[in-house]
């Protein structure tokens, strides 16, 4: 384990702004002018900071008359600490160093600050092995393991003979990973990498048409009474879905 650590959320700060019925989403680059003599209170937010990181704080106005208005980009942005972060005059911050630290910024006559603590950029050794259910059947090599969410979301691995698969190490933080394979219903595993991390991922096979279980021999099974199926074939592993005996 390479020393680095903690978990930065990647987060593009978007609110919606004088949205009407089509609740559409105004981003911090196309704010509308906002009445600075309006504004009764601010509310400063911003995403975990890890060592590197250069992440968006976006600033809300609460507005007399009740509303909330983002004013990230018309507010006066500061850091209490250029040595642990920076801050732009866009709200965006740039973790320098590990340390405590208040964001702050300030619209017209309100002002609000969010105290971070930077962590120490920490990567972690992640691998794992993919295989058929029920855990005992098949490794599966071939299957194709993606970052969906996370630092590096893109990068994917492809499962070796023994169903293995290794990504090296990770920032340590949340992803979200993928699992396809042609033959198999897709599978995705959210976890938070805060150590070596092995991942463990069981893929259901698409059953044939008709089929109604799946049998312990591997066989599978379709009958429509539910009593006698899988009876020659060691028992009901699970029952397959969509089918006529599938869980609800």
């Amino acid at each position: 384990m390479r020393l680095f650590f903690g978990a930065a959320a990647l987060t593009a700060a978007c609110v919606c702004v004088a949205c009407g019925s089509s609740s559409t989403p105004i981003s911090p680059s196309a704010q509308p002018a906002v009445s600075v003599a309006a504004a009764q209170s601010l509310k400063v937010t911003g995403p975990p900071l890890v060592v590197g990181d250069v992440l968006q704080f976006t600033a809300i106005a609460r507005m007399a008359d009740g509303s909330a208005q983002n004013v990230t980009n018309q507010s006066v942005w500061t850091t209490s600490n250029a040595a642990v972060a920076t801050v732009s005059p866009s709200g965006m911050v740039t973790a320098v160093k590990e340390g405590g630290v208040d964001i702050r910024a300030r619209f017209g006559s309100v002002t609000d600050f969010e105290y971070h603590n930077v962590t120490p950029l920490l990567f972690y050794r992640t691998t794992g092995t993919v295989t058929e259910v029920p855990p005992g059947f098949n490794a599966l090599p071939g299957a194709r393991v993606e970052i969906a969410v996370g630092t590096g979301a893109g990068a994917f691995r492809m499962t070796d003979g023994s169903g293995a698969f290794d990504f090296g190490t990770l920032k340590g933080g949340n992803f979200t990973f993928r699992i396809t394979r042609d033959g198999y219903a897709p599978e995705t595993k959210t976890i938070a990498v805060t150590r070596d991390t092995k991942i463990d991922v069981l893929l259901y096979p698409v059953p044939p048409a008709g089929a109604t279980a799946r049998c312990k021999d591997k066989s599978w099974s379709f009958t429509s009474d539910q009593a006698s199926a899988c009876a020659r074939n060691g028992g009901v592993s699970y029952w397959a879905c969509p089918g006529l005996f599938c869980p609800q």
